[in-house]
């Protein structure tokens, strides 16, 4: 088997069926398996995903796994996986036609130990005025243009896990997706994919952003609020303070302090209240992150060993 596509989901059975369905069409015809991983839903997830296995024809598969946390629930998917590559789709995502084929043609070199592509968000209804496209990242939205390329530490964002892929050899060796970082329940860590590409990278792997492997990545209304934005950006900064120091020195992380977040911290407090200002809006948002950065800093210092070994 070539391919095992692993969709993660958490208390999202109002949603999960839309991406189950064109993933399990694109996973059969690739000749691949399909793997729901129910990270400790407490909702109808699990009748939903019953309905769908009995209703569906195609190679899927469903596992429990009961440790709260995006990242075990991927390393779930990556144990169980039995294709040579597993792709990532978020249970919020719905694939373009191609989007599987796109994901997998760059694995024809050998060199290649990752493949991410394009992410296109898909809102409810007109974005509110507010929100400045600066933001669209933390929605998940990804895009490096229309020409495949090599993905490089502190050249560009690595590949967002909305749309993914590993190959699985190569992500097993590293010990997968380290479970200091990542979302778990509501609290809406990242970084869990970046810190698997760094050390992939630096393992001499390739990350390749693949742009015909298109997604669109549903925005929930719940995300649509300015204190929704406001605590992914502090979330954002506490989980590149982790990140940072798992894989960095000390001094790099406590450098970045000044070379990307120096103008940020300088910026004066801005309380949202209507009508918000979209560009006073995203220096706050960038503000949170950096005071975010500069906090998760210090909560992890004195667990820098246990860190790292997470």
């Amino acid at each position: 088997m070539r391919v095992s596509v692993v969709i993660c989901t958490h208390n999202r059975a109002a949603v999960v069926a839309d991406a189950v369905e064109p993933a399990l069409a694109q996973a059969r015809a690739a000749g691949g398996e399909l793997l729901v991983v129910d990270n400790a839903s407490t909702d109808d997830t699990a009748a939903v995903l019953q309905a769908l296995a009995r209703r569906l024809d195609g190679p899927l598969r469903i596992v429990q796994e009961e440790r709260l946390g995006l990242s075990a629930a991927r390393n779930r998917g990556l144990g169980e996986a039995r294709g040579a590559i597993v792709v990532y789709l978020d249970d919020d995502a719905i694939p373009h036609p191609g989007w599987l084929d796109a994901l997998l043609a760059p694995y024809d070199d050998a060199a290649v130990a990752c493949v991410g592509g394009r992410i296109v968000l898909r809102f409810p209804s007109t974005p509110p005025r507010w929100l400045h496209p600066v933001l669209y990242a933390q929605l998940s939205a990804f895009d490096l243009g229309d020409e495949p390329r090599d993905v490089r530490y502190g050249q560009a964002n690595y590949p967002y896990g909305a749309n993914i892929s590993f190959r699985v050899e190569r992500a097993r060796a590293l010990g997968g997706f380290s479970t200091a970082v990542g979302p778990r329940g509501r609290h809406q860590l990242v970084h869990d994919e970046t810190d698997l590409c760094y050390r992939l990278e630096h393992a001499g792997g390739v990350i390749r952003y693949a742009p015909a492997a298109v997604v669109d990545h549903c925005v929930l209304l719940e995300r649509l609020t300015p204190q929704w934005m406001l605590e992914r950006a502090w979330t954002g900064g506490l989980s590149a303070a982790v990140f940072i120091l798992r894989n960095r020195h000390l001094l790099r992380a406590l450098w970045r302090i000044w070379w990307l977040y120096g103008r940020a911290l300088a910026t004066l407090p801005y309380a949202p209240r209507e009508p918000i200002d979209p560009e006073r809006f995203a220096r706050e948002c960038q503000r949170r992150e950096a005071l975010g950065y500069v906090v998760g800093l210090a909560r992890a210092v004195p667990h820098l060993r246990q860190l790292r070994a997470a």
